[in-house]
């Protein structure tokens, strides 16, 4: 299988891994408002079942093996415990060769020094659109158009509709209402719609400029 992030040649020391096309655009967006755009290089890995293939090309590169000083993974925990989801890349990580970190959101000793963050928060379970959600909560002068948008979904369920993803629902309903032509969050950050330094960020915020600040040095001998 093909990756067309995989063509791209390594550019940083630091590399983040997220999962999918609209995180990809997303955390592009985020690191190059964090200044860390020269430091950190964003790459979609695909879909969930596509991270250890990934990790196993990818980690196989020389220039990989020669340059690359730092390694974040950022997937969603989905319906279930971010612990869950934790488990499963670490078990990426090990099938790869790679270091895997004792717990979230702190990073390997060992070369790369790895890290995980399961979004929304490490926690809970959800997503992307979850955490989105959750800053769109926190900004000022929305909850009235935030509570039309419940009322909206309430009356599509009472009605007999099904919502398959109400995380993706709320923001994508929120975001087509102020006209934006592609409702997707990754889409939303290159319009600048998203603060940066909302709450809800931080945790995120911080292991971004985390990776960003592991040291430059290799220090195994692969």
């Amino acid at each position: 299988m093909e990756w067309p992030s995989l063509r791209r040649p390594i550019q940083t020391p630091k590399q983040l891994l997220v999962e999918g096309r609209t995180a990809e655009i997303f955390f592009r967006e985020f690191t190059e408002a964090l200044g860390l755009k020269e430091q950190v290089q964003v790459r979609g890995f695909g879909s969930l079942e596509d991270l250890t293939p990934y990790l196993e090309v990818f980690a196989g590169y020389k220039e990989f093996r020669e340059s690359v000083t730092g390694l974040g993974i950022i997937r969603d925990a989905e319906d279930k415990a971010a612990s869950a989801a934790f488990n499963s890349v670490c078990s990426s990580l090990r099938a790869s060769g790679l270091p895997c970190p004792e717990a979230m959101r702190r990073f390997t000793e060992a070369s790369p020094h790895t890290g995980v963050f399961i979004l929304p928060d490490c926690e809970a379970p959800g997503m992307l659109e979850t955490l989105c959600w959750q800053a769109l909560r926190a900004a000022t002068g929305l909850a009235g158009q935030l509570d039309c948008v419940e009322a909206y979904l309430a009356c599509v369920r009472q009605a007999g509709g099904q919502l398959k993803n109400e995380a993706k629902a709320r923001v994508w309903s929120h975001l087509s209402a102020k006209g934006a032509f592609d409702p997707q969050v990754g889409r939303a950050a290159q319009a600048k719609s998203w603060d940066w330094q909302c709450t809800p960020f931080i945790p995120l915020r911080d292991f971004l400029t985390t990776l960003r600040g592991q040291p430059e040095i290799r220090t195994d001998s692969r």
